[in-house]
């Protein structure tokens, strides 16, 4: 079935709408080198849908500091750990993402937030950033005790809304993302500028383009049901 114009624009936060700057400069002020960042997000991203996979669960936070301690073969204190995971309530925007919610918002279309990360740590991002008063819900995988890309997870923003999955989108930058919105029944948008090529195995987009505001235009494009 072909897409449809959403009511509902579900955004991804970590890396989608926030950057991690703020948290790379912890880890080389902690004598790391920067690139570890991406090493470090992927290892904890797996271990998160590792533990939902074996039927278990804990918190981002808790996730980030143990992939942290194996990504660095234990060359950081407990102390230095917890310093550097302290980053992600820091995070800034993405360059795109003030333009991409803004649009969702002037289109007339239902924003939410759909966060690994906790409801309050993504509710003072938003706060920190200017966006909190366009964004109608917070989500977490908290609510659900798993970890994207689980099904639960996009059914908890589909519940929220009271609306059938195919009226709403979710707009990330994780293409495992899109595809377990798009699994789940939702629309989808995706930004390639973190993974620069859709990856073969993965259900495509219903929209790309270079930047998120970009992303969301096309979204408010399709046609109407």
């Amino acid at each position: 079935m072909a897409a449809s114009r959403p009511d509902v624009i579900v955004f991804d936060v970590v890396e989608t709408l926030a950057s991690l700057d703020a948290v790379r400069e912890r880890l080389v002020a902690a004598g790391q080198p920067g690139h570890v960042l991406e090493s470090w997000f992927s290892r904890l991203t797996r271990d998160g849908m590792a533990l939902t996979l074996a039927g278990g669960f804990a918190p981002f936070l808790e996730v980030a500091a143990s992939a942290l301690a194996v990504e660095t073969s234990g060359a950081l204190s407990a102390e230095q750990v917890n310093e550097i995971v302290a980053g992600f309530g820091e995070t800034g925007p993405q360059p795109d993402a003030v333009a991409a919610v803004s649009a969702a918002a002037e289109a007339g279309l239902r924003v939410f937030a759909l966060s690994n990360g906790s409801a309050g740590s993504t509710t003072s991002f938003l706060e920190r950033v200017g966006l909190a008063d366009r964004v109608e819900q917070v989500l977490s995988i908290d609510q659900v005790s798993a970890w994207k890309p689980a099904p639960q997870v996009y059914r908890l923003a589909c519940d929220a809304a009271g609306l059938p999955p195919g009226r709403l989108a979710l707009v990330a930058v994780h293409a495992w993302d899109v595809h377990g919105a798009r699994q789940a029944g939702m629309s989808t948008g995706w930004c390639p500028r973190l993974e620069q090529v859709a990856a073969p195995a993965f259900a495509a987009a219903d929209v790309v383009a270079d930047t998120l505001d970009a992303v969301v235009r096309g979204l408010v494009a399709l046609p109407a049901l």
